[in-house]
Parts: C-alpha cells; sequence; structure tokens
C-alpha cells in the first residue's frame, strides 16, 4: 500500500485539482485527508489482485504491446480486479495514484 500513500501524497504536494473537486464542503481539509489516509488503509477498498510468474503471459503481453516498461524484462504478471461499486470519480483518483 506504500504506491497509493506515495501517490496521495504526491497529489497533495502538487495540489491536484481532483483532490479539491472531491473535497466536501462541510469536511474541514484535515477530516478530508484524515479519510483518505483511512481509505487508504482499508484494504476493502482496494481492488483485488493478484501476481504470477508467467512467461507464456508475459511474452503474449509483449506481442501486444500491452505491457508496462517497469516490467518489461520480467516474467511478471500483475491482474487487477475493479470493484464493481466504485463510481468513475474513484476510480480516476486510483488510476491517477497508481
Amino acid at each position: 500500500m506504500s504506491r497509493r500513500r506515495r501517490g496521495l501524497q504526491h497529489m497533495i504536494s502538487i495540489r491536484d485539482n481532483l483532490l479539491y473537486e472531491c473535497h466536501s464542503e462541510n469536511l474541514t481539509w484535515e477530516s478530508y485527508m484524515k479519510d483518505c489516509e483511512k481509505a487508504l488503509n482499508t484494504s476493502d477498498l482496494h481492488s483485488d489482485e493478484w501476481s504470477s510468474d508467467d512467461e507464456e503471459l508475459a511474452k503474449e503481453e509483449r506481442d501486444k504491446k500491452i505491457r508496462s516498461k517497469r516490467l518489461a524484462s520480467t516474467n511478471s504478471i500483475i491482474k487487477v480486479y475493479d470493484k464493481k461499486w466504485r463510481s468513475s470519480r474513484v476510480c480516476k483518483v486510483v488510476k491517477l495514484i497508481n
């Protein structure tokens, strides 16, 4: 979860507009940030994911040119499954953080 925490810290440091757009007027900024931290630390809110080492799947991703640059030289496979209940706004925030 440290990747998500770093993502949130980055969004805060660059004053990302999305954070301000999602901030409810009836919450103080401090309460909002506490809620964001709580969400980061609540695993039920995060997508299910699995990873493995699979040479065949890695090759298939390379051939389709959908392989992440960070994983290009490895056979690591990481799959993330979205939660059905996520709003489009939450999906946008999570994509930015990741």
